[in-house]
């Protein structure tokens, strides 16, 4: 029997637990909880989860919006299959632990004001198996794991986007000693476009046409995620304006059945230089625009009374003329151009 009574602070003492059988008995075969291996403490568990694999991706900015799936190699950890992770030579036999003599755990004691103070920990050289290898299985050296390269295919779902995460479980390090593997865990980066910016569900662009286009409207080509399409822009657009195609966007994740917009933004480009020809078309306009008697000569027409409907409470209301409203429209329109020419022409002046 060795005891720690006496001995020296801060050294291991072999089957600590002599002395406890000593006092009584080794037929008590401990608490509750207690496989006879150490008070209190059970022999420690071999099965250990594999460590968690990362993997990092960069995709294309539409396979992020539409989803796709991907094939990579992975270099990781399996279970060696000649010895079942064990790391011994099929048909060996495992020998006792000379440090804990097969308990596993060993009992450190130290001389403090009060005493002796005696701390039971797992034993630094099985690892608290209580038992070591005797032949290493010559395929692992004895690691019980080997490093090999695997296939690995992940299916990335509709709306990812920077910064996500995928979990792919079970295929990251085999667990030592053919503990269950851990997982891998795919952190995903998207490749940007200039033509193209998202904002969460949301995409944006910007298109440029002249000044001339705004005035009159045009069909311009414009590029989106699913190609090129036709973009209408409407008479008297302004600088800055925003039109919206719907669910042309990205979709949302986990949820492809909702799907944002695309904005465009219409950048209205004046040219720096002009031709002698556009020059005085421009000054033709403009004074067109802000000469008063020009701006209010129309066709001579006969004065008519006002038509006026009743309503159901018996009070009169006036209906506005036709012919008024599209003079208004007219008027608006030149008011518009006589503005844009104003301000290319004035840049002119300034800058020729």
């Amino acid at each position: 029997m060795k005891s720690a009574v006496g001995g020296q602070a801060g050294s291991y003492t072999t089957n600590p637990f002599d002395l406890f059988e000593a006092f009584f008995g080794p037929s008590m075969g401990g608490f509750p909880g207690m496989d006879g291996s150490g008070f209190g403490m059970p022999r420690r568990s071999t099965v250990t989860k594999g460590e968690d694999l990362r993997y990092d991706m960069t995709l294309e900015f539409s396979a992020a919006i539409f989803g796709t799936e991907k094939e990579f190699e992975l270099s990781h950890l399996e279970t060696c299959e000649v010895c079942d992770g064990t790391g011994a030579k099929v048909g060996s036999k495992m020998r006792i632990c000379s440090t804990c003599g097969g308990r596993g755990q060993v009992m450190r004691t130290e001389q403090t004001p009060f005493g002796m103070f005696s701390q039971v920990s797992v034993c630094p050289n099985c690892g608290g198996n209580g038992e070591m290898i005797s032949e290493f299985c010559r395929k692992c050296s004895g690691a019980g794991r080997i490093r090999v390269k695997k296939d690995i295919k992940v299916k990335i779902p509709p709306g990812v986007s920077k910064g996500s995460i995928l979990r792919v479980a079970g295929e990251g390090d085999a667990g030592p000693k053919g503990g269950p593997p851990g997982d891998l865990y795919v952190y995903l980066d998207i490749e940007e476009i200039p033509e193209i910016q998202r904002e969460g569900i949301n995409l944006s662009s910007t298109v440029s046409i002249s000044y001339l286009d705004a005035i009159l409207g045009t069909i311009v080509k414009a590029k989106t995620v699913e190609g090129t399409t036709e973009l209408q822009i409407p008479p008297g657009t302004q600088p800055g304006d925003v039109l919206v195609l719907a669910r042309k966007g990205a979709p949302k994740l986990n949820r492809p059945s909702i799907r944002g917009d695309h904005l465009f933004t219409i950048k209205v480009s004046i040219p720096k230089r002009v031709s002698t020809k556009e020059r005085e078309l421009l000054e033709e306009l403009a004074s067109l625009v802000n000469t008063p008697v020009n701006r209010t000569k129309t066709r001579p027409k006969v004065q008519q009374p006002a038509q006026t409907t009743e309503s159901e409470s018996g009070s009169i209301t006036q209906k506005p003329d036709e012919s008024e409203v599209q003079n208004d429209l007219w008027k608006q329109l030149k008011d518009f151009a006589g503005s844009v020419a104003n301000g290319a022409l004035k840049w002119f002046k300034d800058n020729l």
